[in-house]
């Protein structure tokens, strides 16, 4: 079969943008006066629990209803104070929250107590980490369980460690403060999946993490290292998969016989599978010029940026205006305000000093947005289209298989926006399937 090669390019990560979070360790927040719990999360989730109820650290507080079932936890314990709070939630919306107020006594639920984790199987493994409402921490979302539960034998694992996006450095803190931890998770999911190898893609220029996880992988059978050149988007599943398994798919890994994590995922589930510990917190990148003090922090699900900011330092005194992206900064969604709570899969937070925008040029026709696009499409072409509303076009053009990478925009000299035009072209193609 015919691979075609997918493309990448380099994307300067310019003097300090991946060391503004670096230059000091990671800190912790972990006792908000109230945390907030999204009842929507890829889907609507059912509540579990009302008004005045008391609750504990890990506490089934509601579920995710739908195809792929799965609960949401407490992460303090404390008393429920509202299960309809509308808050501003990180895909730009305002979302039903229930709302709990800290007791600061950090009371643990009954479920949580070590694991004689040497004799679970792989069945109890996929469980453990269904009940501890694990989630892709990548950015997906997507229930971590249903990849283990694949109908298809899965013969490799595939740990992202790419952290591609510019800023952006919570895996690998991750990576080198948490290390065996990390490959313990790595280890768990292995025998959750059936995988007989696995591999960690890491940027080459990531030279000492790569060192810390050499010093430690003689202790993990079958856990190897896997170079990616410094190419944006190489934290893409399928660009991953095609540079390590040499095969590319049409829907998913599992169809080349993969499974693909990321590393605060194996973090988790190793404190899942150790100690039926949900995932109550995370480790979250505040950065940006826009921050007096940027850094990765821990925090508790729930907790409200603005709340971790200030703790950190605040804003910049310089800083009068500002761009707030939840999110990646290629791929993240910029928000109008810092008041939004930090769910299961929300990563980062990027404060950027407001420039004074370029003025949009005609398309030059440089084909340079065509060029530089991973899955061959053409921008510029399914911008003209979106405009002038030709959904049948649209379909023609391929606008559903657009990964909202933002490399069109990026590379435009015309700066045309023209990953918001694809986003949302892609939608109504979907819309209208």
């Amino acid at each position: 079969m015919f691979l075609r090669s997918i493309k990448g390019i380099h994307i300067t990560e310019h003097p300090g943008h991946k060391h503004l979070s670096l230059n000091v360790e990671a800190s912790s927040y972990l006792n908000p006066e109230y945390v907030y719990i999204p009842l929507v999360e890829g889907s609507p989730c059912e509540c579990l629990v009302k008004e005045n109820d008391q609750v504990k650290v890990g506490q089934v507080v509601a579920m995710r209803t739908g195809r792929f079932g799965l609960p949401v936890h407490a992460s303090v314990s404390g008393v429920v104070t509202a299960v309809n709070k509308k808050m501003w939630h990180a895909s730009g919306v305002m979302v039903q929250m229930i709302e709990i107020k800290n007791d600061f006594q950090e009371t643990l639920d009954d479920s949580i107590k070590k694991n004689d984790v040497e004799n679970l199987s792989k069945e109890q493994l996929i469980e453990i980490i269904k009940n501890c409402g694990i989630v892709g921490l990548g950015g997906s979302g997507f229930p971590t369980y249903v990849k283990y539960q694949s109908p298809a034998p899965i013969s490799t694992l595939i740990i992202n460690a790419a952290e591609c996006e510019p800023y952006l450095t919570a895996d690998y803190t991750l990576v080198t403060t948490k290390t065996k931890q990390f490959l313990r998770g790595v280890a768990y999911i292995m025998r959750a999946s059936g995988a007989g190898k696995a591999y960690i893609a890491i940027k080459e220029n990531k030279k000492e993490a790569i060192q810390i996880l050499n010093e430690h992988l003689s202790a993990f059978a079958n856990i190897n290292i896997f170079l990616l050149k410094d190419v944006y988007p190489a934290g893409w599943e399928k660009y991953i998969v095609q540079k390590i398994m040499n095969k590319t798919y049409k829907t998913l890994p599992s169809e080349v016989g993969v499974v693909v994590n990321n590393v605060a995922t194996a973090v988790a589930i190793c404190d899942a599978v150790e100690y039926n510990m949900p995932l109550v917190q995370k480790l979250v990148t505040f950065t940006g010029e826009g921050l007096l003090n940027p850094q990765n922090v821990f925090v508790k699900i729930g907790t409200l940026v603005n709340e971790v900011i200030a703790k950190i330092g605040g804003y910049a005194p310089e800083v009068a205006d500002a761009i707030f992206v939840a999110g990646g900064l290629m791929t993240g969604k910029g928000m109008l305000f810092d008041s939004l709570v930090v769910h299961r899969s929300l990563g980062s937070i990027i404060v950027l000093p407001k420039e004074k925008p370029g003025l949009a040029l005609p398309c030059m026709g440089c084909g340079k947005c065509a060029e530089n696009c991973p899955v061959f499409l053409s921008p510029i072409q399914i911008k003209q289209a979106f405009d002038a509303k030709n959904t049948n076009l649209l379909a023609e053009l391929k606008a559903d298989k657009c990964i909202q990478c933002g490399l069109c925009s990026y590379v435009c000299p015309s700066r045309i926006e023209l990953t918001e035009a694809t986003t949302k072209a892609k939608a109504l193609v979907l819309k209208g399937r």
